[in-house]
């Protein structure tokens, strides 16, 4: 089985995630749910992890945390092979737990240690059936779910010594405990008026959650010299060396087709082509930095309105070599920058 490409250094901070085999029920009863925390508990102290906030779904969990010491693959490692064993043999079952390795993407905690909270704790919403629910239906159901650590984090719960809940609450205004755990319901509730966007997109597009100066200096210290034999990790490690800032794309695009770099972000640019060719080289090499949504904004468009120029230029490469011969000059200049 190929593995995930790792960012592990002292300090860093994780999203992991992963799911039932075959995305199958993981936890059957309480007692399941209460192993696995109990298990989290242990090997956080044994590895001097910092859990700062977790979901457990019936087939997959969440968990936000930190690893002073660098030691994630360790640390995930024995909690999972420690759970599976144990609820294997309380069930009188044998075989994988799990779909596979463990998922995670690296975070720059400073920036979206908040974001990431608010998207590991309205996991419980997110199930079909809540979506037709109404705003006070969604309230009970995030209020009175008992398998994350949204209680503890507005004051409905004890808080378990091995929580660390002080990097995202201090974040928050407030004098007293009671303010704050005020303050974070309103954050999170914010997410239960309107649809929030997935802060990571789709795993197989995003490797860290940061901004630019962060994603850089992680590509510059741990990745651009990295050599890697599995073909999963060369294919993440690719992905990173070959992700470039919005601003440089828009230059290089505005170098090659001649033209000033503010003429591409009009909405009613007069050079089309090369606006659509900027489209479609952000979406396919900012992706690591930005969303769609970030990109189209920068454009002054939609996500679904970027996604159908990115789409309708693509099939024109095919029948105007002339674009077709731009395009190639600027993606060959940019892999030879990134090394790809």
């Amino acid at each position: 089985m190929s593995r995930p490409l790792r960012i592990e250094y002292p300090g860093a901070c994780y999203h992991v995630v992963n799911r039932g085999n075959q995305r199958n029920r993981i936890f059957f009863s309480p007692d399941h749910y209460e192993l696995f925390l109990e298990k989290l508990r242990l090997f956080s102290e044994e590895f001097a992890i910092r859990i700062r906030c977790y979901c457990l779904m019936p087939n997959h969990f969440h968990i936000y945390l930190q690893t002073p010491n660098g030691n994630l693959s360790r640390f995930m490692q024995s909690l999972l092979t420690s759970f599976c064993f144990s609820l294997n043999r309380i069930r009188g079952k044998s075989g994988h737990v799990f779909q596979g390795r463990f998922k995670c993407h690296l975070v720059e905690d400073a920036a979206y240690s908040m974001v990431v909270s608010r998207y590991i704790h309205l996991n419980p919403i997110r199930i079909a059936d809540a979506k037709s629910f109404s705003l006070d239906e969604k309230r009970r159901m995030l209020d009175s779910f008992k398998w994350s650590s949204y209680a503890a984090y507005v004051g409905k719960s004890e808080l378990p010594e091995w929580l660390d809940t002080g990097p995202v609450m201090d974040k928050l205004e407030g004098d007293d405990n009671e303010l704050k755990h005020r303050a974070y319901r309103d954050y999170v509730e914010e997410g239960l008026l309107r649809d929030m966007e997935n802060p990571f997109g789709s795993a197989e597009s995003q490797i860290i959650l940061g901004g630019t100066e962060f994603t850089e200096r992680i590509k510059r210290k741990y990745l651009l010299n990295l050599n890697v034999a599995d073909s999963k990790e060369q294919s993440d490690l690719v992905r990173l060396k070959g992700s470039f800032t919005f601003e440089e794309v828009l230059a290089r695009t505005a170098r090659c087709f001649k033209c000033r770099e503010d003429e591409l972000l009009k909405k009613r640019s007069l050079r089309k082509d090369a606006r659509k060719a900027l489209m479609y080289l952000a979406c396919k090499y900012c992706k690591t930095n930005l969303s769609l949504t970030e990109i189209g904004r920068r454009m002054l468009v939609g996500q679904s309105g970027l996604v159908r120029s990115k789409n309708r230029f693509a099939s024109e490469l095919d029948n105007n070599a002339g674009l077709a011969g731009k395009l190639h000059q600027i993606e060959q200049e940019m892999k030879s920058i990134a090394g790809v």
